[in-house]
């Protein structure tokens, strides 16, 4: 293993040779290595032993996060990809001099812990695991940096990885900041608004993941030492920052005390102010005392999500409570119209106080609980999520849900589509013009719902965001589950591939195809049937067939798709066809079993004859002349007068024996 890990060396180490110095000078700037360029390395005589072992060699990097994939997702789908750039943190040599720090990584908008070692300094292997290990399990944030420039502002994308320092996107409002300095290992919390508004289940979730890493990357060293000096106890202790993210106390003395005063600025910090690091998950309330959320985050305008966690936990005089907040009119119109809906109720008057008042914050309905006689600290609720416990594996999770997934949910949502949209993010606009559309149709309603969710390009359409919403609006998660365990892994990964190299290639499809001849292959492997085809056909323009076309590929997927690729590349579009193939996908004819052409089949027939025919379809079409078989028809009575009139206006002698491939039969 030394000798594989020799590959990531200091600068004077590199060879000399151009190409293979590149791929080290690539390495030290970005951080990133493909697969290839690590398996040229391993070309050289200094690595004969390794290289054909390089793919056992190369997971192994993998596991021990020594190099740790880049994710990547379709930008059209949301789905997570291949991947095809992979991170080695221990050759990084660029430090941080963005200005995320000092604009966004603020006292107001940040929390703070840190993983103290006993040593003057950290020995680098083991913070670089650490930070391979979190590039695993989560994506390296984009920052949108400016500077002056004189007299200009300059603009730029900045990938957050550099030499000590990460910074990831934990969801949408929660960054995550691991920076190693010295003897410690900073972790923060950054969320968009406010430092109150942090989640405290994130918070303790992201405690604990750090805990758990830890402690895993020393066991493993600790097991290389064979000399008995391995101890149980942590070589690191974790202490708690001060509001000001600068000075610090041990976990021990912050939970036993029942105040502290930071040294350098002299703040008081009570017990309480820990809380979000530790989350009891057995709790549904806060730890007294509560004084309700911090000053800063009272400020701030709560988000649609925000106020649907605040929903479920409301006054029950809503009425009253709309009275204070300026909206009693709506609310007489909202429970006219939904005399049955209380809780969907409740969420849609907050909706509409948010769009009368935009500057509204949340201190607005802190002074409105207060003036009914309720603690500001039922909004604290915000600062809740619930967490999803399923033993899925993460394969199944990050997958795309099928349409047979998303349509066996709709079914379980039941009046929550206005909770279940908002959860997706989905913004209340959209799910009130579906609700226009589908009135009273609840299980419609939730199906456009998931199906527009799915379609978003700005959303990451997962099985785990899928699941966390039904979670936290409360329904569907059993049947969900049970529905996936009947669900082959390699069905939803095809559903995934059919669906990102269509919308990746569908401007192209639609625009250059001539689909006669693609039609005839697709018969032929009986995937399509002639009333399929007379329903593409039927649109006038050759784009509008070929959309036809398209969207009847992306409903049946497999092995309809199969089959279209391969006649793709077998009617001039070759390069068209590579594009749409997928790994391990074989589009050659003969690679269609005739179980599978059986299964594709549209329309399931006892007629053999029909399938013999549609088997030979291409063949009929383009070899046999229809004069004598049309006479001979019309003398068995199978074709009239007027059907030879139609086959005769076909426009050429291929149209023309389709024709009669498309008569209904007698």
């Amino acid at each position: 293993m030394a000798s594989i890990y020799f590959v990531f060396v200091d600068k004077q180490f590199w060879p000399s040779e151009v190409a293979v110095h590149t791929i080290f000078k690539k390495m030290s700037e970005s951080g990133t290595i493909q697969r290839g360029e690590l398996y040229q390395i391993w070309k050289q005589d200094t690595f004969s032993k390794v290289f054909p072992h390089r793919k056992y060699i190369f997971d192994m990097l993998i596991h021990l996060d020594i190099v740790s994939e880049q994710r990547r997702y379709n930008t059209k789908t949301g789905r997570r990809l291949p991947a095809k750039n992979f991170f080695v943190p221990c050759m990084v040599t660029e430090r941080n001099t963005t200005n995320f720090m000092s604009n966004e990584c603020t006292p107001n908008r940040a929390i703070s812990l840190a993983f103290t070692f006993k040593g003057a300094i950290i020995p680098p292997a083991l913070p670089n695991r650490l930070i391979s290990a979190c590039l695993s399990m989560w994506n390296v944030k984009t920052y949108k940096e400016q500077k002056e420039n004189g007299t200009t502002r300059e603009k730029r994308d900045v990938k957050l990885l550099f030499s000590g320092f990460l910074c990831l996107s934990y969801d949408k409002a929660h960054d995550v900041v691991v920076c190693v300095e010295a003897n410690r290992i900073h972790i923060y919390i950054v969320h968009k608004t406010s430092s109150g508004l942090i989640v405290s289940d994130i918070a303790t979730n992201i405690k604990e993941t750090f805990c758990t890493t830890l402690e895993r990357i020393i066991e493993f060293y600790q097991s290389t030492v064979n000399d008995g000096s391995s101890s149980s106890r942590k070589p690191f202790q974790i202490e708690y920052s001060c509001l000001k993210l600068e000075c610090f106390i041990t976990e021990k003395e912050a939970l036993q005390r029942a105040d502290w005063i930071c040294e350098k600025h002299k703040l008081t910090h009570e017990r309480a102010h820990w809380n979000v690091w530790n989350q009891d998950e057995a709790k549904k309330q806060c730890k007294e005392p509560c004084s309700g959320l911090s000053e800063d985050a009272l400020n701030q305008i709560p988000s649609d999500i925000e106020l649907l966690r605040f929903s479920s936990h409301s006054p029950k005089d809503m009425r009253q409570f709309a009275e204070h907040l300026g909206v009693e009119d709506d609310w007489e119109t909202i429970e006219s119209d939904y005399p049955q809906k209380t809780a969907f109720s409740k969420f849609l008057i907050l909706i509409r106080w948010k769009e009368a008042y935009p500057k509204g914050n949340f201190r607005n309905l802190a002074d409105a609980l207060n003036k009914m006689n309720i603690s500001a600290h039922k909004l604290c609720c915000v600062k809740r999520a619930k967490k999803v416990d399923t033993d899925l594996p993460d394969d199944i999770l990050e997958c795309i849900p099928t349409d047979e997934i998303l349509d066996s949910v709709a079914s379980t949502i039941g009046q929550k589509f206005f909770q279940l949209g908002t959860e997706l993010g989905l913004s209340v606009a959209d799910l009130e013009n579906i609700q226009e559309e589908q009135p009273g149709k609840l299980a419609v309603q939730n199906k456009e719902i998931l199906h527009k969710w799915r379609k978003d390009e700005k959303l990451k359409a997962t099985m785990w965001v899928l699941m966390q919403a039904l979670v936290n609006i409360g329904r569907g998660l059993k049947s969900l589950e049970d529905f996936i365990e009947d669900v082959d892994f390699e069905t939803l990964r095809t559903t995934e591939d059919v669906t990102d190299r269509i919308a990746d290639y569908q401007n192209e499809i639609i625009e250059e195809l001539v689909i006669s001849d693609i039609l005839d292959d697709m018969m032929t492997h009986l995937v399509i049937s002639a009333d399929d085809r007379r329903r593409i056909e039927q649109h006038a323009g050759q784009d509008d067939q070929n959309k036809a076309l398209v969207d009847l590929v992306m409903k049946r997927r497999e092995p309809m798709y199969t089959v279209f690729v391969g006649a793709l590349k077998k009617n001039g579009y070759p390069e068209l066809a590579n594009n749409l193939k997928y790994e391990s996908q074989d589009v050659s004819s003969s690679s269609i079993s005739p179980s599978t052409e059986k299964k594709g089949l549209s329309v399931v027939t006892n007629q053999h004859y029909k399938v013999r025919l549609q088997k030979n379809y291409s063949r009929i079409v383009s070899d046999i002349k229809h004069e004598h078989i049309v006479d001979h028809l019309i003398t068995r009575d199978v074709l009239s007068i007027d059907d030879r009139q139609k086959i005769e206006a076909g426009q050429s002698q291929k149209g023309k024996e389709q024709e009669i491939f498309g008569q209904p039969s007698a």
